[in-house]
Order: C-alpha cells, then sequence, then structure tokens
C-alpha cells in the first residue's frame, strides 16, 4: 500500500538506514503517484454512490459519448500496438447523465487498455432492442479466472493483485461503472475465458427506467 511503503522508506532515510539515492526518491514519487490516485478514485467513488440521489438525465447520443472517450485514448492504443474495432450504430439516444455516463465509459475504455497485452485487440460493439441499449467491451489478454468474475465489480477487488499494482488500479474503476450504470436503471456484467475478457452494460432506453 502507498502510504504503508511511504512511511517505511521515509522512517529509514530519517534513521539514515536508507541511503537518499536518486532511484529511492523515484520510487518515493511512484508511491506518491499511486496514492493521489488512489484519492481520486475514492473520490469518483463516492461520487458514484450519489449518483442515484444526483442524476441530471437529459437525451444524450450514447454512441457520440463512445466515440468521444475512444479518440481521447487512441494515442493510448497506439502505444502499445492494440488493435481497435467498433461496431457502432450512427447514433442511439438514451436518458442519461452524460457526465457520469462518459466517467462509465472511461472506465471501461481505460481498463481495455491497461490489461490488453501489446499487440493485441479490442471490439466495442452497441445495440439496442425495444428495451434498452446494450454496449460490450472485449479485449484480449491473459483472461479473469472464472471463480472472480463474481466479484469484479465489487470496490477494491483485484482478480490478480500483480496485475492491478502494475496498472496502478485499486479495484475500484469496475465498482464505479457499476454504481452509475445501476443508477439510470441499468445492469453490467462479465465474462472470460483464457485469452479474452468481455465487460458490458446496458441502459434502458426510457426515462423510467
Amino acid at each position: 500500500t502507498p502510504l504503508t511503503n511511504l512511511r517505511g522508506y521515509l522512517e529509514g532515510l530519517s534513521d539514515g538506514v536508507i541511503p537518499p539515492e536518486k532511484e529511492i526518491f523515484d520510487m518515493l514519487q511512484q508511491e506518491n503517484l499511486r496514492l493521489v490516485n488512489l484519492v481520486e478514485d475514492l473520490g469518483q467513488l463516492a461520487r458514484a454512490d450519489a449518483a442515484h440521489a444526483f442524476l441530471e438525465r437529459q437525451a444524450v447520443d450514447l454512441v457520440e459519448c463512445l466515440r468521444e472517450i475512444l479518440t481521447l485514448y487512441l494515442m493510448n492504443f497506439d502505444e502499445k500496438h492494440i488493435r481497435i474495432e467498433t461496431q457502432l450504430p450512427e447514433h442511439l439516444i438514451v436518458q442519461a447523465d452524460r457526465d457520469k455516463l462518459l466517467q462509465a465509459i472511461r472506465n471501461l475504455v481505460e481498463n481495455c487498455w491497461k490489461y490488453t497485452p501489446a499487440g493485441g485487440s479490442v471490439e466495442i460493439t452497441c445495440t439496442a432492442d425495444k428495451q434498452a441499449a446494450h454496449v460490450a467491451f472485449v479485449n484480449s489478454g491473459t483472461g479473469i479466472p472464472e471463480k472472480d468474475i463474481p466479484f469484479i465489480f465489487e470496490r477494491f477487488f483485484t482478480a490478480d493483485p500483480s496485475r492491478s499494482r502494475d496498472a496502478g488500479g485499486a479495484g475500484i474503476g469496475l465498482a464505479i461503472v457499476k454504481q452509475l450504470i445501476e443508477a439510470h436503471g441499468g445492469k453490467v456484467g462479465a465474462q472470460s475465458s483464457p485469452g479474452e475478457t468481455l465487460v458490458w452494460f446496458e441502459l434502458p432506453l426510457s426515462f423510467g427506467g
């Protein structure tokens, strides 16, 4: 944990047990950044918890939101040579809080970027029936153990702690997605197999959800 690591190393530096070398300060800076990210994640989670009471619903183009977040992450995907495929309709209007919907999509796209290996692939699809809009995010990778699937939307749960630590995650991103989507009357889910992970959400098309 960042605080424990920071305290230990700072005490060591103060006592003269650990030499004040550049590598040590670089490592402490990384721990500080992890702590900053954790605090930001907790703030997002608190806002997601409050979403049930503070939704500003309006007509929102779900496809436009997907394209907006994908555009923001194109450089990240390009750096890892990740292939992006999309199957999106021209437009799909839902009644939603645009900012909170963008946050949920951002977390899912960021997960795809973080956990897809270099040279891998991501596929994002959006469809609709008479009742709901359906969005699916599929990424290549090691997959998630079947026993962990029921828990990945729980806050602070990490299926692979070492992988989550390397990616800078704290097990909060999918919990935020769940809170925000359910606040809109929607649902989330996931499934995984060796080499592929699918995470999806659906939103009701009617205001009453």
